[in-house]
């Protein structure tokens, strides 16, 4: 501040506007002086008014202060009442966010337009901040502005906090031993790979409710034998401290699928997982409608593949058309008309095509390179490798 004639004339300006009170005040100065509060801050400057004899605001009792209405002392209050209401929850840190009246932010600033904000704190930093301030040391929890795990946003007006909470994310790696179930959750089907996997964790984090994070998804009618890593989020979870290795014991306990490695994760971890593009080697029984002469010519599908949307989802999905890669192809005859396949193919193929040819949808196909028209008996992914 250039002077202390500069503060007395913005000081006597602030108490125009009535029985300001000390933190409202102290919050006008915030920048340029020192104390331990806003409170302490607001004291001094009365003080100073004092000393130099100039009239202050007459006070009494019960007066409201016209720039907080009074919020700032029901702060404690409201904290208390915050503090209970999270108290059930287990999280380790927080945030807190503030929702402004329309009343206050219209006094505040009407004051500013005739003492300028270059010296003062905001009403919506000091709520905040002394709302953070008592809700950590009634807790012992840490504020965290970027990971909380827990969003507290207090609504000035109402004088109340709505509590978000934000997602719990866990990662495994899981193996489907049955046919017939969908990767994630569905109406049409009464089970799923991820319900099988959330129910026994959202029962341990009192979850409100989940989504499957997986690196891939392999068709509902094939098992997966190989371990496929995958992410669930619980939203809403009430408990964040998990007892992990109870909760795949009790998963586990499914005959239908298996889990394990299960560990704590992020958010950012789901991205990464989205975006690796592994190859997965496939085992595939191929029924031929009439015998098989010369296999050796299915080398000829190793290397890039077309593929137009499957037929069988056109509709659903845009006609695009997509190039993947086939790494190798190894073959076992059962009988004539019946040959197991081992295909490694990078992720993102489809495969049941690249044995139909989807009337010629997908080129090369299998049944295209044997000119013998083949139909997918059962396939089941038996290997994730890095690309």
């Amino acid at each position: 501040m250039k002077n202390a004639k500069e503060l007395m004339s913005l000081t006597l300006k602030i108490f125009e506007m009535g029985d300001v009170c000390d933190v409202c005040l102290g919050r006008q100065f915030a920048r340029v002086i020192r104390a331990a509060d806003n409170s302490e801050r607001g004291m001094k400057i009365r003080a100073m008014i004092a000393k130099e004899g100039h009239a202050q605001p007459a006070g009494h009792k019960d007066a409201t202060c016209p720039l907080c209405e009074n919020t700032i002392a029901g702060i404690a209050a409201s904290a208390s009442n915050i503090v209970k209401k999270i108290k059930p929850a287990g999280f380790s840190t927080f945030m807190i966010g503030v929702r402004m009246s329309d009343s206050l932010v219209m006094k505040e600033e009407a004051l500013w337009g005739k003492t300028g904000i270059k010296y003062c704190e905001p009403l919506k930093a000091e709520i905040a901040r002394e709302l953070g301030k008592i809700i950590a040391q009634k807790t012992g929890k840490k504020q965290d502005n970027e990971h909380p795990d827990i969003i507290i946003t207090f609504d000035v007006h109402k004088m109340a906090a709505e509590i978000f909470y934000n997602s719990l994310f866990i990662y495994g790696e899981y193996k489907k031993l049955a046919r017939g179930l969908p990767q994630t959750s569905s109406r049409q089907f009464k089970d799923s790979v991820e319900d099988i996997i959330a129910r026994p964790l959202m029962k341990a984090a009192k979850a409100g409710g989940h989504v499957l994070h997986a690196q891939g998804r392999e068709d509902r009618d094939a098992r997966c034998l190989a371990w496929r890593p995958f992410i669930v989020e619980m939203k809403q979870p009430l408990k964040r401290s998990l007892l992990l290795r109870s909760v795949e014991s009790a998963i586990n306990k499914s005959s239908k699928i298996k889990v394990a490695r299960l560990r704590l994760s992020t958010r950012k971890k789901v991205a990464e997982l989205k975006a690796q593009n592994p190859f997965k080697v496939y085992r595939v029984v191929v029924d031929f409608e009439e015998p098989v002469e010369k296999p050796e010519r299915l080398k000829g599908i190793v290397g890039a593949i077309k593929q137009r949307t499957p037929n069988r989802i056109l509709g659903a999905k845009p006609d695009k058309t997509k190039h993947k890669k086939v790494k190798s192809i190894k073959w076992k005859r059962i009988n004539t008309k019946r040959y197991q396949f081992d295909i490694t193919a990078e992720s993102g193929l489809y495969l049941q095509e690249l044995i139909t040819g989807d009337g010629g949808r997908t080129k090369p196909s299998v049944s295209q390179l044997l000119e013998n028209q083949a139909h997918t008996k059962e396939f089941d992914l038996i290997g994730i490798k890095k690309g």
